[in-house]
């Protein structure tokens, strides 16, 4: 790990040192959207879906977690921030605000920040743990030998909730501590609320890997609630109870009665870091029966499969595929989708069934979900990918859903859509990249089709200049929590020319053909619900025309001589860039040779006129922009027939 002093030369020269020595491919000219732009036998591509922020100020988004906070009907989301050391509630606005970066509040960081130690929050969950009718928050922490970075306070930390009038009361919601029994028990990277034993109690299930600092392995526990609300405020009245003491990590543990016999099991996949290649296993604990001595003791264990091709932390989603009343288990490897289809109860027997992934979703992997996406009364599968060595390839699919086709899902009968294209090498540094964790599938706008809201764990402008959670310099920008929101039924949309002008927000794109730009709304001033912005890492002298592929608009124009306007800002200040390093980008009308878009200001929204008023027909065109410097910025675009046009007065 770089000093703090270190010069910015040497940054720039390692910076200069990864570029050079990774692999670049020249991306090819664009075919046009909604053609299935690097498809393959198996993908079908319909336009990238919108990706609004929600919260993106901290570094390290490393959990999310779902609840009604202030009990107004719509879900909140928690996540707790490693590298930040926060735990941010974020609340939902309402559908007509909710394209828009949502209200947010600290509901707990540490106090004092002694020497600079943190507590490394692994992971977080809302649950009403005293039961007063608010909720509140348990924290899986672990341990680090860097605590200055990540912490050293491994548990299970409460924080009381207040009342749902008081939630954005930063001063309202109390610090409870550790949970005294689970200090030091491991390093704890999961926490679940869940009443284990059936007194009424939320109790918490929570899972860790090995503690590097006493070697105690994390296993997977139940910590007991007391029964009488008045003890569940006194931490030192919870009980820790061993599921598996022996097992090496314990990341989404996923509760289902799996034998049917009407309580929860336990369902697990332990690949880890801590993890023997021999050992990775997908897993489930069987209950001994709700409320029983029992479960107090360890549970048995059935292994469903065991193979070394798991990467870190995969995960397991639990659906009734192919609707023959039994729920079956779905997971994926970076090569494949694992369907273990359930095919008895007496006893509990499953049919792996390996389904063949598409050649744009073949990456190291982690989340994955199961839901009706498209309303046809299926279920599809939507997965998640995560870097390697800091690259997620513009021609990966970093987030995406398959669908499969006949009465009965199959291993080959199965199609992938792409619902948000790779990032590309975001960050100089190797370690950190695209890295999509946790995900809740909702219908967050209400407009009757679920959408997707995810954390990205590692994503944001700034990586080689260490400022810890404690500097009051950090300012981090970062993709951390976001929606995607469902486009399957929404017709593309077409900008029309009115009143001698085409007029577009460079949000609402009509398609997406690579990860270059993202939907941001940190920049003030900018109009509509957001912008867009080249939201990745230097690249000495830019890029050319044709090293992306971009985002496309739909036009239909009357006919005749244009002046393109372009709304843009260059950050004076972007991580390790700004000014000059991101002050352009690129623009084409159909088939006509590229113009640069320049910013000629730093900080500051600004109208820029481009080129040469063009000549074009009646009828239908396709408008591309394509990145050139990281950072750049881009909130509106107009065609206007007007050879005296004033941009300005859109903004009034």
């Amino acid at each position: 790990m770089f000093k703090k002093n270190t010069p910015w030369s040497i940054f720039f020269m390692m910076s200069v040192i990864i570029f050079v020595g990774r692999t670049s491919a020249t991306a090819a000219e664009n075919p046009g959207h909604g053609s299935g732009i690097n498809s393959s036998s198996q993908m079908e591509n319909g336009p990238a879906w919108y990706m609004h922020p929600i919260d993106d100020r901290f570094r390290g988004a490393n959990g999310l977690s779902l609840g009604d906070v202030n009990q107004d009907g719509l879900a909140d989301y928690l996540t707790n921030y490693e590298f930040d050391q926060r735990l941010i509630v974020e609340f939902n606005p309402g559908p007509e605000k909710v394209r828009l970066p949502w209200p947010t509040v600290t509901a707990w960081m540490p106090q004092p920040l002694k020497n600079g130690n943190g507590i490394d929050p692994e992971s977080s969950t809302l649950g009403d743990f005293d039961g007063d009718g608010n909720l509140d928050l348990a924290i899986a922490q672990g341990w680090s030998n860097k605590p200055y970075w990540e912490g050293s306070q491994p548990g299970v930390h409460i924080v009381w909730g207040p009342t749902k009038d008081k939630v954005m009361d930063a001063g309202a919601w109390k610090d409870a501590g550790r949970i005294p029994e689970t200090i030091d028990r491991g390093h704890f990277i999961y926490v679940l609320p869940f009443d284990v034993n059936g007194d009424g109690a939320i109790d918490i299930i929570s899972g860790g890997r090995i503690h590097a600092g006493n070697k105690h392995k994390g296993g997977v526990v139940w910590i007991e609630a007391p029964v009488k609300p008045s003890d569940r405020r006194d931490l030192a009245k919870w009980q820790v109870h061993d599921i598996d003491p022996d097992q090496f990590s314990a990341h989404a543990l996923v509760p289902e009665d799996i034998d049917g016999d009407g309580d929860q099991d336990i369902v697990l996949a332990n690949a880890d870091f801590d993890t023997p290649e021999n050992e990775k296993k997908i897993l489930w604990y069987e209950n001994p029966g709700t409320g029983s001595p029992a479960q107090k003791q360890p549970w048995k264990i059935h292994v469903i499969y065991q193979g070394p091709e798991f990467y870190v932390k995969p995960q397991i989603a639990i659906a009734d595929l192919d609707q023959d009343g039994l729920r079956d288990l779905i997971t994926q490897t970076e090569k494949d989708v694992y369907w273990f289809r359930k095919t008895g109860l007496k006893p509990v027997t499953f049919e792996k069934i390996v389904i063949p992934k598409d050649p744009v979703a073949r990456q190291l992997s982690r989340g994955i979900k199961v839901a009706d996406i498209n309303n046809d009364g299926k279920l599809e599968i939507i997965g998640f990918l995560i870097h390697q060595n800091g690259n997620l390839p513009q021609d990966k699919a970093s987030v995406f859903w398959m669908g499969y086709s006949g009465p009965k899902p199959k291993a080959d009968n199965w199609k992938t859509h792409v619902i948000k294209w790779g990032s590309g090498k975001t960050m100089v540094l190797p370690i950190f990249g695209e890295k999509w964790d946790l995900a809740e599938i909702t219908d967050v706008d209400r407009d009757g089709d679920l959408d997707i809201v995810a954390n990205c764990e590692e994503w944001w402008e700034e990586d080689i200049e260490f400022r810890f959670f404690w500097d009051k310099a950090v300012k981090a920008n970062s993709v951390a929590v976001v929606w995607f929101e469902n486009r399957l039924n929404q017709p593309t949309p077409v900008c029309e020319e009115k009143d001698g002008a085409c007029d577009i927000q460079a949000e609402e794109y009509s398609d997406l053909l690579d990860g270059s730009w993202i939907i941001r709304a940190r920049e003030k001033g900018f109009t509509g619900n957001g912008y867009l912005q080249d939201h990745n890492r230097l690249r000495p002298g830019g890029q050319k025309w044709t090293q992306t592929k971009g985002v496309v608009y739909d036009l239909d124009l009357q006919g005749g001589k244009y002046y393109l306007w372009v709304r843009v800002l260059a950050p004076a200040k972007w991580g390790n860039l700004g000014r000059w390093l991101s002050d352009s980008a690129w623009v084409s009308i159909d088939d006509q040779p590229p113009k640069n878009i320049h910013a000629n200001k730093f900080g500051k929204w600004e109208w820029e006129k481009i080129g040469k008023p063009l000549q074009l027909d009646r009828g239908k065109h396709l408008l591309t922009l394509r990145a050139n410097r990281g950072g750049f910025a881009i909130d509106r675009i107009v065609l206007s027939a007007a050879p005296y046009f004033t941009p300005g007065r859109l903004e009034k």
